[in-house]
């Protein structure tokens, strides 16, 4: 458990999760072992309350959000208001949040109204008419975002000046709660060693389909959506960005420095960063098209163009070990030993079987791999066949192109004939 509370009042009802028996409030311990995806930094406190009354204005409505501390480091306190998925009444979750550069811990309390609802609102109304002699000023634009329109809209029941007034609703033993979580809780110290939320943090770099750019770190995805993702594209592949060496291979992966507070991505020390803001995971995976996955492969294809006049070799693999050792390799070769006039190779294991146009070749020699090799008239030609080849091959795979990755390799063949070919040096 990275953020330890106390837990006085409280009954365990599993590891960590816990139930006041008085109020049914449930009390939950969270750690989250990917990058925080908070749309800004704690120092950014506007942008980052205006942000997180966007993202919520859909499902329900931002009462409040502030930077706080526990046990010293700095934390997200927040309050959200929802509807009550089964029955009439609001339900409320309020959470501490400490983040980290790689990893976060959450400590929530989830509150709802009883059968008897709308009290609190009801009374605020009450008092608000009284003051004003209309109920016009009852509701108001939200403080962080007067733009939204949230399904719950900010009003003046939310302020927190009339808890003592209603000391049991919901919203006010959230705030108690909140309070004494703020003097008593306390961080597990290999939790609390751990570097502070906005250090940059060194990312792999997946394939970017559509607007979304899988990022990894060590094994784990995040999902950003790239601000101009055809500027992103025009760097990656093109031996603009900086690499990291694959352990005990001489292939290597593009990467960079995400500032996660900052939202922005460093692609090399050259290279002006560039805007990236996170997203979830149902946000990457639903909101791509048939479009963008075409447009991913043709893309695949230039960038192998350009790897191969390089003298690289270009290879697509799952990032994860646990997606399988599957590959499309790219590459040209001198035909001959000339390499001014090279024919291209796309190899890919395992065999695409039932894959269009890699069904009407020769049967493989090596039944774990198949290969085609052909001239290309121009880079126009490489392109668009390595790039359909490999999406025909890929289609066999049971692993969404977001969990693969790009490596490259020296093509050891194409650069020995270039050293061979050299003119010795003048006498």
């Amino acid at each position: 458990m990275s953020i330890i509370p106390d837990t006085s009042g409280f009954q365990r009802e599993d590891d960590d999760v816990w139930v006041d028996p008085a109020t049914g409030d449930v009390m939950s311990s969270h750690f989250f072992d990917l990058v925080p995806n908070l749309p800004a930094g704690l120092d950014d406190l506007p942008r980052l309350r205006h942000e997180l009354a966007v993202q919520t204005a859909a499902d329900g409505g931002l009462v409040e959000a502030f930077v706080v501390t526990v046990d010293g480091q700095p934390a997200l306190l927040q309050i959200v208001k929802l509807p009550l998925p089964d029955r009439p009444g609001l339900g409320f979750i309020a959470s501490i949040t400490v983040p980290k550069d790689t990893c976060s811990a959450v400590l929530k309390l989830t509150a709802v109204e009883g059968p008897t609802t709308g009290i609190r609102e009801s009374m605020v109304l009450a008092d608000t008419i009284s003051e004003t002699g209309s109920p016009d000023a009852f509701a108001s634009p939200h403080p962080y975002a007067p733009e939204t329109s949230p399904k719950l809209p900010w009003n003046r029941a939310d302020d927190p000046r009339y808890d003592e007034r209603i000391p049991d609703h919901p919203l006010s033993r959230c705030r108690r709660w909140l309070r004494h979580v703020l003097a008593t809780a306390r961080l597990a110290p290999e939790f609390a060693a751990k570097p502070a939320f906005g250090s940059p943090v060194s990312v792999s770099i997946g394939l970017p389909i559509g607007p979304f750019l899988p990022l990894w770190v060590n094994q784990e995805m995040t999902f950003w959506q790239m601000q101009d993702p055809d500027a992103v594209r025009a760097l990656l592949g093109r031996s603009k960005t900086d690499r990291r060496p694959i352990s005990g291979t001489d292939e290597a992966w593009e990467a960079a420095w995400l500032h996660p507070a900052a939202g922005t991505l460093a692609l090399a020390g050259n290279l002006p960063p560039v805007r990236v803001a996170p997203v979830s995971d149902e946000t990457a995976y639903t909101s791509i098209t048939a479009e963008d996955l075409t447009g991913l492969f043709d893309w695949i294809g230039e960038v192998s163009v350009a790897a191969g006049d390089r003298d690289e070799i270009l290879i697509l693999t799952p990032k994860a070990e646990a997606d399988g050792h599957n590959f499309v390799l790219m590459c040209r070769l001198p035909a001959d030993g000339d390499r001014a006039k090279p024919y291209c190779v796309v190899e890919a294991s395992p065999v695409p079987v039932g894959a269009e146009f890699w069904d009407t070749l020769p049967p493989p020699s090596n039944p774990k791999k198949a290969g085609y090799a052909y001239f290309a008239d121009d880079a126009q030609h490489q392109a668009r066949t390595d790039g359909r080849m490999t999406l025909w091959a890929v289609e066999t795979w049971d692993v969404h192109p977001f969990r693969l990755i790009l490596a490259y390799r020296p093509n050891q063949a194409m650069r020995v004939t270039a050293e061979a070919s050299a003119p010795l040096p003048a006498p």
